[in-house]
């Protein structure tokens, strides 16, 4: 009788462990979550990062160690007023790089970077350092928590439009690429390949049918155009998102 409770005793203990393990609760083993995707680094390109005086303003949170390594406590952000730079890459293309250190604010409304046309020669090129420094943000493709993924999927516009107010919205964020008659001719327009949509003769490189819709235009200004110099606008508030299709989705008639 001891002997079969021994072995009674002993079966209940296994099951119990079993059921803890997993063996028998049909979960599957919970496992230790793996190594955390790495940035990667090219300390040649930093090398230019660092000299070409960004880290004054700017920081790179997803390579803050290694910048901290290799070129000092300064170099990953002295001072960030502007924003951290982890995640770019994947955002904005080299066009779009190089029109925003030739004339950030024609790109990035309200931006108080000056220009940064030493990375430029005489004809407007970039020069070598220049490149290399456009290389290393192409190269920050790691989000962080201050600049996510692109937007994937195209949106509807939820609620109507005013194009007054998409009037003012325009030329505050689209004209320093699509010109102030969305002719596709702004000052940061010479820099970006494919180029700038000639809004005005009502070409739209996003269309869910034959003729372009508001829906259309809300969905290239909400996901932006991957690829091209035409960034994401999900930062800005529904409405103004709307306005701005409103006034574009009538400048073809003007």
């Amino acid at each position: 009788m001891a002997r079969r409770s021994s072995l009674l005793l002993l079966a209940v203990a296994l099951c119990a462990a079993a059921a803890a393990a997993g063996l028998l609760s049909g979960r599957a083993q919970v496992r230790a979550p793996g190594p955390a995707p790495r940035q990667d680094y090219d300390r040649e390109l930093a090398a230019a990062y660092v000299d070409a005086g960004c880290w004054q303003c700017h920081a790179v949170s997803t390579l803050d160690v290694e910048l901290k390594h290799d070129f000092g406590h300064q170099a990953a952000g002295v001072r960030p007023y502007g924003p951290d730079l982890a995640g770019v890459g994947a955002l904005y293309p080299r066009g779009w790089h190089l029109a925003h250190l030739w004339a950030p604010a024609e790109v990035a409304a309200g931006s108080v970077m000056p220009p940064q046309r030493r990375l430029f020669d005489a004809a407007s090129r970039p020069t070598p350092q220049g490149e290399q420094v456009v290389r290393f943000l192409l190269s920050l493709t790691l989000p962080s928590r201050q600049r996510p993924a692109w937007p994937a999927r195209p949106a509807a516009m939820p609620l109507p439009g005013d194009a007054q107010r998409g009037k003012a919205a325009y030329a505050e964020y689209c004209a320093g690429c699509h010109g102030a008659t969305g002719a596709g001719d702004g000052p940061a327009a010479a820099f970006l390949s494919p180029p700038a949509a000639n809004l005005a003769a009502g070409r739209i490189f996003r269309r869910a049918g034959p003729a372009t819709t508001r829906d259309d235009i809300y969905a290239t200004i909400t996901a932006g155009l991957p690829g091209s110099g035409m960034p994401s606008f999900a930062h800005l508030a529904t409405q103004q998102r709307a306005d701005l299709a409103e006034f574009v989705f009538r400048l073809p008639a003007k």
